[in-house]
């Protein structure tokens, strides 16, 4: 009778991991993945909203994928930085492309003339303070030593002297 039991319940537990297998497939068929790309960049967008006409709601990972459900007909795609888009599903491939919202600035152009020149160098000598003074206020007497910290000021001051360098050619030119 223990045989029998056995070889019943492992022809239940056979054609239970089938039925789940299936039920699996099928719920992984029933949707579709997109990508959400920048259009001049191609580069995958996170946290773009996405709302299917099914009333569904989700965000775009890290990788830009997003998934929806089969049912839906049409997506609402919005994000802080880009143009909010809705768009049918049949009409879309694998990827959504969102143009940027910078894309639409008008270009500015600006004209400058010589005469507050003094008063700018005035105003940024004031404005200038030590740099053991502008460390002073930086540091944190409770941190104790940091290497990564320093290794990090090390840095900035490879790219403060880029900078100053910058500055003085902008000010030759």
């Amino acid at each position: 009778m223990d045989i029998v039991a056995f070889a019943y319940f492992c022809t239940m537990f056979r054609l239970m991991m089938v039925c789940c297998i299936a039920f699996s497939a099928a719920v992984a068929f029933g949707q579709r993945q997109f990508v959400v790309v920048d259009v001049e960049t191609r580069v995958p967008i996170r946290g773009v909203n996405v709302v299917s006409s099914a009333h569904r709601a989700d965000t775009t990972d890290y990788q830009g994928l997003v998934s929806v459900p089969d049912s839906c007909r049409t997506l609402s795609l919005t994000h802080v930085k880009y143009e909010s888009r809705i768009l049918n599903v049949d009409e879309v491939k694998d990827t959504i492309f969102l143009i940027s919202k910078l894309m639409g600035l008008p270009e500015v152009t600006v004209f400058g003339h010589g005469k507050g020149e003094d008063a700018l160098k005035e105003l940024k000598r004031q404005l200038r303070i030590k740099k053991t003074e502008a460390q002073l206020a930086a540091a944190d007497p409770s941190a104790g030593f940091n290497i990564l910290g320093l290794i990090g000021k090390l840095i900035k001051r490879r790219k403060d002297k880029k900078k100053e360098k910058f500055e003085k050619m902008l000010e030759d030119y």
